[in-house]
């Protein structure tokens, strides 16, 4: 064989090992979800189900649609569990409030500690109110396998050790928003969200369930507050409610500045668990529970701690010091001008 043929042989292969690489499938078990919006069905002049596919990746995956009458869409369905796969699996949902006779946006969005993947926009348009209704709406489903998969149905998986947790609402309306979502969702019935997500208690309770090492969990209850929850990888389970929101407006006196105090109040959470390993972090505080009911308010003059039954220990994240307080207690870590 001639140098050029050798050459020409050597491209050819070359050329073919490229697109072999760029059309396989990529590995699983450390990758971002796959997704694919498909087209909505039940459409009606004020509602619609929304259908699509989702390969985990062998990793916990949570998906939402996001709907709106623009490519900003603005609007987020509840989040729920795609299991830990490695194939795709049927997901859908369904959604209210829409208005006749309007054009509408609709993706099918997915994440997984390894990041969050969009599927492509499907375009639909509610007909006028006169026109026939299609069939009920019905209610958003958990996920079910396709022909020759091998996933099982899962609405709230296991919490996984520094990577997921499992919320469940226990009264009134628990907003969430995971990771890569731009609008919070309603919490449903549960659902398994990664670590980081923001979880708004302001009108609600949840019930929040972490991993603990050797296969174990916990479980707390969390009400009056907007958290993000945290739960380091090295950190023997300990679950991190870091408070969120705007700090409280602290005027200086007056009519006029009590109602802007009036109109932002202090940001707080309570919780309660059961000698379980949480810890709440505020701005000027770190309070680590040890079995017990307790109240945090980031104020004006800095973090308030109180507890109503149990004890917990404070930290002055100002000052250093550690106070431990028991039930009907309170310690105030002030804020540093």
């Amino acid at each position: 064989m001639t140098a050029r043929a050798r050459h020409c042989v050597f491209a050819a292969l070359l050329a073919l090992s490229v697109a072999v690489v760029a059309t396989a499938p990529a590995i699983a078990g450390g990758s971002a979800p796959v997704v694919q919006t498909q087209t909505p069905t039940s459409i009606s002049s004020a509602s619609a189900v929304f259908h699509g596919l989702v390969n985990p990746r062998t990793r916990m995956t949570t998906y939402w649609f996001e709907v709106g009458t623009t490519l900003a869409y603005g609007t987020t369905t509840n989040p729920a569990s795609a299991g830990k796969g490695d194939k795709p699996v049927a997901v859908t949902a369904g959604t209210g409030g829409l208005q006749p006779e309007t054009a509408y946006h609709v993706r099918l969005v997915a994440s997984n500690d390894q990041g969050v993947s969009h599927g492509e926009d499907v375009s639909f348009t509610t007909p006028g109110t006169g026109q026939p209704a299609a069939t009920p709406l019905p209610a958003p489903a958990a996920p079910s396998p396709l022909p020759g998969t091998e996933l099982a149905p899962a609405a709230a998986a296991p919490p996984v050790l520094g990577r997921s947790v499992t919320l469940a609402p226990a009264a009134g309306t628990v907003l969430v928003r995971v990771p890569g979502a731009t609008t919070p969702a309603a919490l449903g019935d549960g659902a398994s969200v990664p670590v980081g997500s923001m979880v708004d208690t302001r009108a609600g309770s949840v019930k929040l369930q972490s991993a603990l090492p050797a296969g174990r969990t916990q479980t707390g209850t969390f009400h009056g507050g907007l958290f993000e929850v945290r739960q380091p990888v090295g950190g023997h389970g300990m679950t991190d409610l870091v408070l969120r929101g705007a700090l409280p407006t602290c005027p200086a006196g007056g009519a006029r500045a009590a109602a802007a105090a009036r109109r932002r109040p202090p940001r707080s959470l309570w919780g309660h668990d059961s000698h379980g390993h949480f810890r709440t972090r505020a701005s000027n505080s770190v309070i680590t529970v040890r079995g017990t009911t307790w109240f945090v308010s980031d104020r004006c003059d800095g973090t308030l701690t109180r507890v109503s039954t149990g004890s917990v220990a404070v930290r002055d994240l100002h000052t250093g010091r550690t106070v431990v307080l028991h039930a009907g207690q309170r310690h105030l870590a002030r804020r540093v001008r």
